[in-house]
């Protein structure tokens, strides 16, 4: 779930407190994230996709996940995603975050101890260990983007329901 800014800009925020969680990724994942920067409903121009993909890869280099390839082909979800499902594994994540239950079913993540998340329940799960880091990082998020609080709320409304909902009341 690497391309919508907000939720990108919010997932980078919270993962600078390594308490919460430590993001991880391939290079082939950020390979296949950049050019769909480009395209409808994102339409960053080139240079702007590539530069968030080298400003993510910069702001966290242990993210990156590699050595995962030889075992890519024994994956049995979804072919076009093996690949990363093979970089959680070795990248020994706990869960893949996505809204693509189609490719990631859970017997073929059980296995390896990974559950699959929808983002909503990601950002709930974090504001549940630890909802003033979060509602903090919302709020810097929201004055970063020059947006008021309610602003912000109201775009990841539209995208993570719950997770805005928890803030809104808290706030």
């Amino acid at each position: 779930m690497l391309m919508p800014i907000s939720l990108t800009d919010l997932l980078m925020r919270l993962a600078e407190d390594p308490s919460l969680y430590s993001p991880r990724w391939s290079p082939h994942i950020l390979a296949e994230v950049e050019p769909n920067l480009v395209l409808p409903p994102f339409n960053l121009n080139p240079e702007k996709a590539r530069y968030r993909i080298a400003c993510m890869e910069s702001a966290f280099p242990e993210a990156s996940v590699t050595g995962y390839e030889p075992i890519v082909d024994n994956m049995t979800n979804h072919e076009k995603d093996r690949h990363v499902l093979a970089a959680a594994v070795v990248g020994k994540c706990d869960a893949i975050l996505t809204n693509n239950s189609k490719d990631f079913p859970a017997t073929c993540l059980e296995p390896f101890g990974i559950e699959r998340l929808l983002p909503d329940d990601f950002f709930v799960h974090q504001w549940h260990l630890d909802s003033a880091l979060v509602e903090r990082k919302v709020w810097e998020q929201a004055e970063a983007t020059g947006r008021t609080i309610h602003a912000l709320l109201e775009l990841l409304g539209k995208m993570v329901p719950k997770f805005a909902d928890v803030v809104r009341r808290s706030i």
